[in-house]
């Protein structure tokens, strides 16, 4: 507030914009009262929205560019520069455009390649060769997601004229199909269960995420947006994501829920379940950071628990079914079967 009042001394008749501008400070955070100024006008139609995000962004794209050796780095340059404007020409034609992270992830696969290859003395993207290429491929992990990145950008270099031949042009990596992520047994399973559900030192918030995670199959990105208009109190159930649905809730992910609700009733408009002191006081969702450790104190990751509840349904339910439920498309259920079928499946066939 009292930064609020010298703003307001300075120039009491500034406009909502002004005064959100000048709020603002110099890097990565915008300051704590201007993120509260942003979601007060915005929420109210009375400002656009700070461009932070775009200049965070850049400010990645560029330490990403910088670190490419020298006589690599034009042309990394000009990739960057080609995706932006691959970008802006999908937005105008309204399909779908590249997300920051993807061109963030190119970025970075074609930065790693080239700390490669001047490592083995090779200085100009034209003396890059298949056999290069699948040498490095070779000592990179997982191969087939670099593959992608790699291709796209060989593809504007010849446009571009740096290389006659893309080394990408026939490579093909061969990925063994189907899940191999890390997934808990059924006794590190309980072991949760049971702590989320008796232990009274356990935060609100981890609580929810892990029973959530481990009974329903919640996502990061389902948790993050999760929020009380998507709860249904006389039926207990609650909307996730795209999932076309209603989830009923069992009584100990409600519970969990319930004291998680009575945990954030302390004179917060954010619309989400789960609310950090951080997004208190906006509207803003918790952070993808935040929710990566929030399961910390119990050694595991939404993932995981998604991951371990997913497969135990793909191997004993049908996988149409599992999509319908889920929201999510039968090829990637697939990819959750086993090489083996539980042999109590069978005792009545």
């Amino acid at each position: 507030m009292s930064q609020l009042g010298a703003l307001l001394r300075t120039e009491p008749r500034a406009l909502p914009q002004t005064l959100l501008d000048r709020a603002r400070i110099p890097g990565r955070s915008i300051g704590s009262l201007a993120k509260v100024l942003e979601d007060f006008f915005t929420a109210r139609g009375l400002a656009l929205p700070t461009d932070q995000s775009q200049r965070l962004a850049a400010g990645r794209r560029a330490r990403r560019v910088q670190v490419v050796p020298e006589p690599l780095r034009p042309a990394v340059a000009a990739f960057e520069r080609a995706m932006l404007d691959e970008r802006g020409r999908a937005r105008r034609a309204g399909t779908r455009p590249r997300a920051d992270t993807t061109i963030d992830k190119r970025l970075a696969q074609v930065r790693d390649l080239s700390c490669h290859l001047v490592g083995r003395g090779i200085e100009d993207w034209a003396q890059v060769d298949r056999d290069v290429m699948e040498d490095y491929l070779a000592e990179v992990s997982p191969a087939g997601g670099r593959l992608g990145g790699l291709r796209h950008f060989f593809r504007f270099a010849r446009r571009s004229k740096l290389i006659l031949i893309d080394p990408t042009g026939e490579l093909r990596v061969r990925t063994p199909r189907g899940f191999h992520g890390r997934t808990l047994p059924r006794s590190r399973q309980r072991e949760l269960f049971t702590r989320w559900c008796t232990s009274t030192e356990v935060a609100p918030n981890e609580a929810l995420v892990g029973l959530m995670a481990l009974i329903h199959g919640a996502s990061q990105h389902e948790l993050r947006h999760l929020q009380i208009a998507d709860i249904d109190h006389q039926h207990r159930t609650v909307r996730l994501g795209r999932r076309p649905h209603p989830i009923p809730l069992d009584p100990a992910t409600w519970a969990a829920l319930t004291r998680c609700l009575e945990h954030r009733t302390s004179g917060t408009h954010n619309p989400h379940v789960i609310v950090t002191k951080i997004t208190r006081s906006g509207r803003t969702p918790a952070s993808r950071p935040y929710l990566g450790h929030l399961l910390d104190p119990a050694d595991t990751t939404i993932s995981t628990l998604r991951a371990s509840r997913l497969l135990a349904l793909a191997n004993s339910h049908d996988p149409n079914l599992i999509a319908t439920t889920y929201g999510m498309c039968a090829e990637g259920v697939l990819a959750y079967f086993a090489d083996r079928v539980d042999p109590t499946l069978l005792a009545d066939l």
